[in-house]
């Protein structure tokens, strides 16, 4: 009976092992600031939980491939404060960072919009976006804090995927640009 109880709980503390791995729960959180090149967005509204945005960003994602529009960067535009908003009536975007302004007649419901901001919080995470904001979002909350930093409202999350179990999330925290010291 011991060695039932042992391999299960051996089995249990494998893969609890595997998923910290798996999900990046190790991986550090890289934060720079400074301005940002403008990106166009090709996305679709979502309202709901964010966590719900994924087959918006996958049926931007299937146009796109069937246009031969590259789609190797897709997004999540975060437009609500969920402390702020119930989860129901909570807005964002989901689709592709695209190279160009326009792209011809979109299908309904589809946008292209210009991304920019006057200045940036920059995170860069290599672990799942299902854990960045555990992992990401307090650590950026403290920077603004420590640098005194104003934070925008909108956060704009873009993924790629690497493989199958390779990606990495870039989170733009659009903030107010610091004031320059005189000398």
């Amino acid at each position: 009976m011991k060695w039932i109880v042992g391999g299960i709980l051996a089995a249990i503390v494998g893969y609890a092992g595997y998923l910290v791995n798996y999900l990046g729960a190790l991986k550090t959180v890289k934060l720079s600031e400074g301005e940002a090149s403008v990106m166009y967005l090709l996305g679709k509204e979502h309202v709901g939980p964010y966590h719900k945005i994924v087959p918006t960003i996958n049926e931007v994602e299937n146009w796109a491939r069937e246009k031969k529009i590259d789609c190797t960067r897709s997004f999540g535009l975060y437009l609500d404060n969920p402390a702020q908003v119930e989860e129901a009536r909570m807005k964002s975007w989901g689709g592709c960072v695209v190279e160009a302004a326009s792209l011809g007649d979109l299908p309904e419901g589809f946008v292209i919009q210009e991304f920019s901001a006057p200045y940036f919080v920059k995170a860069v995470f290599e672990g799942s976006p299902g854990i960045g904001p555990m992992k990401v979002y307090p650590k950026v909350e403290k920077y603004f804090a420590e640098k005194n930093l104003a934070r925008l409202p909108r956060v704009l999350e873009v993924y790629i995927v690497h493989s199958q179990t390779a990606m990495t999330t870039t989170y733009y925290f659009p903030a107010e640009k610091p004031a320059q010291v005189s000398p």
